[in-house]
């Protein structure tokens, strides 16, 4: 019994120091990885970094001043049309729509309004309205180029209207001038307004628009 006890507690006491040992390994592993200091930047990874923030800055600043540049530098595209008297639905709708007596156009609306100053001259010296629907993205040249040819365009009701601005499509959805018969599916229309007959011709066709403005 007493070999036995013996053996027993020497067995202990190497398990014992067993766990010791490991407890100990484990330590001094922590204490290493702890103990590692940490690594700081060289002067030349330091400089690299600076430098490499300098270009960044740099490039950015450049095309900022390209930007600003090409901003202020670049002219702005003027149509063929833009110079001549252009008008919206509203406008459309008081010059051609019908009133409580039978009468078609109330060009009274534009009285006593600065911005349609050079719009009432016209209206009030001629007998015939003129207005044009085009499409600024689908111009067609042979019309442009008569009525570029027109002399006394000025002096005349010739009016302007372009069927791509977001507020034109209004043209095929307000009753006021849904007998002016305006077509959707046209890139270009010309209306003629006989002020003292009080009538309308839509031409839908280049030809005969042509036709109309040669007319002039």
């Amino acid at each position: 019994m007493a070999r036995v006890q013996a053996s027993k507690s020497k067995a202990n006491s190497k398990n014992k120091n067993n766990v010791k040992t490991q407890q100990n390994k484990g330590t001094s592993k922590k204490d290493v990885v702890k103990a590692v200091p940490k690594r700081e930047p060289t002067k030349n990874e330091l400089m690299f970094f600076r430098i490499g923030i300098s270009v960044i800055g740099l490039t950015l600043v450049v095309l900022l001043i390209v930007f600003l540049i090409r901003y202020y530098t670049t002219e702005e595209e003027v149509g063929p049309y833009d110079d001549y008297l252009h008008i919206n639905v509203t406008d459309l709708k008081y010059i051609t729509q019908e009133d409580e007596y039978g009468v078609f156009g109330d060009f009274s609306y534009f009285n006593g309004i600065d911005d349609y100053a050079d719009l009432r001259v016209v209206l009030n010296a001629n007998d015939y309205v003129y207005v044009y629907f085009y499409r600024s993205t689908v111009m067609n040249d042979e019309i442009t180029e008569a009525i570029e040819a027109l002399d006394d365009i000025d002096s005349m009701a010739f009016l302007f209207i372009d069927l791509d601005l977001v507020s034109s499509a209004e043209l095929f959805t307000t009753t006021e001038i849904a007998h002016l018969n305006l077509d959707s599916e046209k890139d270009d229309m010309f209306l003629i307004f006989d002020i003292n007959a009080q009538t309308f011709q839509l031409e839908t066709r280049v030809s005969d628009i042509l036709i109309e403005i040669n007319k002039l």
